[in-house]
């Protein structure tokens, strides 16, 4: 996972399923192939980067059919945040 500077902007409402945005997330930080795909895995390939990596989290201020996932999604982006300070993190609502 030693890769440049990444900034990623997730959508909320860009994404219809919870796989599509774990397969997102591991493409744009070359996670390796063992990656989980849940929010655990999300949080242990997270907190092993190395690189900065700004991640902006653009909400809906609706309640879609994903609206709490995204919720824990949030709180596993701002606890990796916390524990690497390689990771940065932006949640706003669009």
């Amino acid at each position: 996972m030693d890769a440049p500077e990444a900034y990623i902007v997730l959508f909320e409402s860009a994404f219809s399923s919870k796989a599509a945005v774990h397969a997102h997330l591991a493409e744009m930080l070359d996670f390796p192939s063992y990656y989980g795909n849940n929010l655990d895995a999300l949080l242990d390939c997270l907190t092993d980067i190395s690189h900065p990596v700004h991640i902006a989290l653009i909400r809906m201020r609706d309640e879609g059919p994903l609206a709490r996932w995204f919720d824990k999604l949030a709180l596993a982006l701002m606890i990796a945040a916390r524990e690497n300070p390689s990771i940065d993190v932006e949640i706003s609502f669009g």
